[in-house]
C-alpha cells in the first residue's frame, strides 16, 4: 500500500464533511451573520441522527479485500479486520456524534475467511452502554452469490464450537476454511461471555440474505480532553431518542425527525450555544441537573433502556475480562 493510504482511508469522512461545511460557508459568503448561523445549525441538525433509536441504527460501510489485505491463502487477513475496524469505527463516529470515542479494546470472533478481492461491508450498530463504556458491535458480511441464493444450506449461519473445536483465532489462525466459531483470545472470564454473544448475534440471519463472516465488539468512550462524559448524554445531544410513543386514541404516532423532533431536542439546543457553554456542560456540568430533570434519561428510557439493559450484563463481562487481565 502507498505511504499515507491507510491514514487516507480511515480520515476519509472527515474529508467528506469538511468539503460540505466548506461548501456551505461558501454559499453562505453573502448572507447575514444571523442568516450563517441559522444555516449552519440547519446542517448540523440533517448530519445528525435526529429521532434515531440507537439499537436500530446501521451504519455501514463499504470496501474490498484487496490483495494488499490478504494472506497467502488467498482470504482476508486477521490483521486487516482491525485495519478495516479503524475506518469503520470512524466513519461511525463521525456519522453518530459530534465528538470522537476512543477505544478502550475490541474482541474479534472469526466465523469464516472473506476471498480475496471479495467486495465486503462492516455494519456497525450500537450494542449497548454504562455510565462509561459504549459499545459497538461491527459485523463483517459479504453478499451471497446467485448460486449460494438458490441454496438454503449455503447461507446457514455456523454454531458455535466447543473449547476443542477451535479451529483458528487471530494469534493462530487456521490454514483452512471452517464453518466454525473461532474466537480470538480473550482473558479468562471474558471468553465464555464472547461465547455467548457470538452465539445469540449468528442464530439469526441478516434480514438481506448477507453472509457473516465475522464480528467484532469495540468497548469505547466518549472523551472531552480527560474528561468522560456519559454514553447516554452523547446519545441524547445528537439527537437519539427512544421512538415515539403511541397517541392516545389508537393514531400511529409520527416518527420523530427534523420536521418533527424529539421532546428532549430544545434542551440540546439550549446548552449548544455558544461552544464555550457546550464544552462546560459535557465537562461536568451536566452533573448539576437534578436527577429527575435529567432529559437524556428520558430520552433513552422506555424501550430503549429495556434493551439496554438486556445485553449489558454480557457487554460488561468482555470489560471485566480485560481488565482482570492486568493483575495477571
Amino acid at each position: 500500500m502507498a505511504p499515507g493510504m491507510a491514514q487516507f482511508r480511515v480520515f476519509r469522512p472527515v474529508f467528506r464533511i469538511r468539503f460540505q461545511h466548506s461548501l456551505l460557508r461558501l454559499q453562505s459568503i453573502f448572507k447575514s451573520k444571523a442568516e450563517k448561523i441559522k444555516a449552519e445549525d440547519e446542517w448540523l441538525d440533517s448530519i445528525s441522527p435526529l429521532g434515531a433509536d440507537p439499537f436500530n441504527h446501521v451504519v455501514r460501510y463499504n470496501t474490498r479485500a484487496s490483495i494488499d489485505d490478504s494472506d497467502f491463502n488467498g482470504h482476508l487477513s486477521n490483521s486487516s479486520y482491525a485495519k478495516t475496524m479503524d475506518s469503520a469505527r470512524f466513519k461511525s463516529a463521525l456519522a453518530m456524534f459530534p465528538m470522537f470515542f476512543r477505544a478502550g479494546a475490541t474482541h474479534y470472533n472469526f466465523i469464516r475467511e472473506i476471498p480475496m478481492m471479495a467486495s465486503y461491508e462492516v455494519r456497525l450498530s450500537v450494542g449497548g452502554w454504562d455510565q462509561k463504556w459504549f459499545y459497538v458491535i461491527g459485523k463483517f458480511v459479504t453478499k451471497p452469490s446467485k448460486k449460494a441464493k438458490k441454496s438454503p444450506k449455503a447461507l446457514e449461519q455456523p454454531t458455535p464450537p466447543s473449547d476443542s473445536d477451535s479451529n483458528g483465532s487471530l494469534f493462530n489462525p487456521s490454514l483452512r476454511t471452517t464453518d466454525q466459531i473461532s474466537i480470538a483470545p480473550t482473558p479468562a472470564g471474558s471468553t465464555d461471555a464472547f461465547k455467548a454473544l457470538a452465539a445469540s448475534l449468528t442464530s439469526e440471519p441478516e434480514s438481506d440474505g448477507a453472509i457473516l463472516h465475522t464480528i467484532a465488539i469495540s468497548q469505547c468512550c466518549f472523551k472531552i480532553g480527560r474528561i468522560t462524559v456519559p454514553p447516554a448524554l452523547a446519545l441524547a445531544m445528537n439527537g437519539f431518542s427512544v421512538p415515539a410513543s403511541a397517541v392516545p386514541g389508537g393514531s400511529e404516532p409520527e416518527p420523530y425527525s427534523r420536521a418533527n423532533p424529539p421532546p428532549h431536542w430544545p434542551h440540546v439546543k439550549a446548552v449548544s450555544k455558544p461552544t464555550k457553554k457546550l464544552q462546560a456542560f459535557l465537562k461536568g456540568g451536566w452533573r448539576d441537573v437534578p436527577e429527575a430533570e435529567r432529559w437524556w434519561d428520558a430520552a433513552m428510557g422506555g424501550a430503549v433502556e429495556e434493551r439496554r439493559n438486556n445485553g449489558l450484563q454480557v457487554l460488561q463481562s468482555l470489560g471485566l475480562g480485560i481488565a482482570g487481565a492486568r493483575n495477571l
